[in-house]
């Protein structure tokens, strides 16, 4: 697979993670907004280089869906190839911040 559609299978991911957030009653509507912007990709390095640990992620490891995460996502096997170690660190730090009350 190439890294075009290895990045257009990312996205399909995220959108679809999207989607199941608001099956559970949450809905990402500033992270679709960016999504739809910066695309995937962007999106997922610039988010995940940010300091700031963002609502949506806080939200998914209260509902018990860590899965959804954008960084979850970027950490599945899958995709670690389209990530430098650096982001992929800081995915995996960003996890591991989220503290529940």
């Amino acid at each position: 697979m190439n890294m075009k559609q290895l990045e257009a299978e990312f996205s399909d991911r995220l959108h679809d993670s999207i989607r199941q957030a608001q099956g559970l009653g949450y809905n990402p509507s500033r992270f679709e907004q960016m999504l739809a912007t910066l695309g995937a990709l962007k999106l997922a390095k610039k988010l995940v280089l940010s300091g700031d640990l963002q609502y949506g992620l806080k939200e998914m490891i209260k509902l018990d869906r860590k899965d959804l995460t954008l960084e979850s996502i970027m950490l599945e096997p899958k995709f670690k190839s389209l990530f430098s170690a650096g982001e992929l660190e800081a995915a995996s730090w960003r996890l591991s911040q989220v503290q529940l009350p």
